[in-house]
């Protein structure tokens, strides 16, 4: 089963599916994590759908290293609940992140 798939031009990566939603955040199990340590996404990474609406942001990660839990801190206005048994990903859209970065910077 392929964790990634593009729609709509941009690469999707499969984060995990929601399992739970603990003081308004969204707790996940991760896909198991085969190779290194750069599959593991990064804290404040955006988590969208399958339509690739922003559900909100990395907050943590914890547990095994192979499959560890993900904590989601949603987006003000997003219903967590409804994301609950849904399974939810990363966007690797190019450009995107890494320009907001340089002009921070």
């Amino acid at each position: 089963v392929s964790t990634q798939s593009t729609w709509g031009g941009g690469l999707l990566k499969r984060l995990g599916t929601a399992l739970h939603i603990v003081q308004n955040k969204l707790i996940l199990q991760s896909e198991q994590i085969v190779g290194s340590e750069t599959n593991v996404p990064r804290t404040n990474s955006w988590v969208v759908d399958q339509k690739r609406t922003r559900v909100g942001k990395v907050f943590d990660i914890f547990g095994p290293i192979n499959h560890p839990y993900i904590i989601v801190r949603p987006n003000r206005g997003v219903d967590a609940a409804a994301h609950v048994g849904k399974k939810l990903y990363i966007d690797e859209a190019p450009g995107r992140d890494s320009k907001w970065k340089r002009l921070r910077s």
